[in-house]
Order: structure tokens, then sequence, then C-alpha cells
């Protein structure tokens, strides 16, 4: 294929994949969400590995469950970014998403709230529905059982997940707030330091390649960052 044709086609294949699949606002917040936030949410769903009908049907559930968790996640930031007066929008995409507002707008104090009140009300979010799940009585076969297993879950594990101290998570940006800017180098060099220590332990405790490869991902892009910095 010519060199200009293939430059067509990625550019092609690059607008598509990048373009909201989805658009609405809620609670007059814009919101949307991008091709790949449904292909990672299938594939940590297990969608590589569905052989049949039902685990089809299966995965999509979890689909369902991980967009509507991680968009109260995100809601809860942008609902707190709007308190302070701020303008604010939510895109879901690739591996989770973001509450976007205008830079330099927050103090330390003020960001470290905003980025806590994401996992936070998630983690609420999951806590009470394990309190609901204790008190239904879910018909057997019913997909109502695996939709609130799947959204109890996806709301725990991803609100702790990402109050670790990795930057750019959300732990990682609270601890860039309560450090300051003089000591972002310092930021980065726990954010590696941590990030390469949850990967090994998720390979070796869990038996997990993805968790390994997310955080040696972090692993390396806060180390180059520290060391750009101690230059």
């Amino acid at each position: 294929m010519p060199i200009l044709s293939l430059y067509a086609v990625r550019s092609k294949v690059a607008a598509l994949t990048n373009k909201p699949m989805l658009r609405f606002s809620i609670l007059g917040i814009p919101v949307q969400v991008q091709f790949w936030f449904w292909i990672t949410m299938a594939f940590i769903g297990g969608g590589l590995h569905a052989a049949n009908s039902t685990e089809i049907l299966l995965v999509v559930v979890f689909m369902f469950a991980g967009f509507l968790s991680i968009l109260v996640h995100e809601m809860g930031h942008a609902l707190m970014i709007r308190k302070y007066g701020l303008p604010t929008s939510i895109t879901l995409q690739a591996f989770g998403g973001f509450a976007s507002y205008p830079a330099g707008r927050l103090d330390r104090k003020q960001s470290f709230i905003v980025t806590a009140a994401g996992p936070g009300v998630q983690f609420i979010l999951g806590l009470l529905l394990i309190g609901l799940a204790r008190v239904l009585n879910i018909p057997e076969g019913s997909l109502f059982g695996p939709f609130l297993r799947d959204l109890i879950l996806v709301s725990i594990v991803w609100s702790v997940l990402n109050c670790l101290p990795v930057y750019p998570m959300d732990g990682g940006q609270m601890l860039a707030a309560v450090l300051g800017p003089q000591k972002q180098r310092y930021v980065h060099l726990i954010s590696a330091v941590v990030a390469l220590a949850i990967g090994l332990a998720g390979y070796a405790f869990l038996g997990t390649i993805l968790l390994p490869l997310f955080m040696a991902f972090f692993a390396w892009q806060n180390w180059q960052a520290f060391q750009s910095m101690a230059r």
C-alpha cells in the first residue's frame, strides 16, 4: 500500500476511534463516551474469552456496570468542580475517563478535594450496593444478579485502585496537591516505586498480567518524568 494511502487509512481510523460514540448531559454536565471506552470495558470484562451467547451477554452486562460506576466516579469530580464555580465536562475514554476544567483555577486544597471526590463517591456507591444486595431477593438466573455483582466489584476495586499514590491516577494527583509544585519531582519518584511494587505484587499474588502492564507503564512514565526534572 502506498505510504500516502496508509497514512490516510490511519487518519480515518484515528478519527473514528477518537470520535465520541455517545453524547448526553446529566445534571447539566456534558458527557461524551469514546469508542475505546467500550472496547477496553469489553476486554476487562472477559470479551476475549467469551465463547457463547451467555458469556457474551455477561460481558455486555459488565460493560454497562462499568459504564455506570465510572460515570458516577467522574460525576463526583465534575460536581465538585462545578461547586467551585468552574465549567466542566466528562469524557469516558480507554480504561477510565476524566472531568475537564480550566487549568490553574484551583488551589492545592481545592484540587485535592476535587480529585478525592471521584473515588470517594464511587466507593460509597459500592458500599451502598453491598447493603442493597443483602436485602434484595434476586431471582435465580436473573441478569440483575451479575449486574449488581459487577457494579459492586467495579465501584470498590476502581475507587481503591485509583487512590494508589501513582501519578496520574487520582492518588498520585492527591499526592501532588499535598506536596505542592516545588516537590513534583518526588511525586514522580514515589509513583514509580509504588507502581513497580503494585505491578510485581499483582503478578505474584493475583496471577494477572493486565495490572502489571498498567503499573509498568506508569512506573516507566513517572521514572522518565523524575529523571527529566533531575537535570
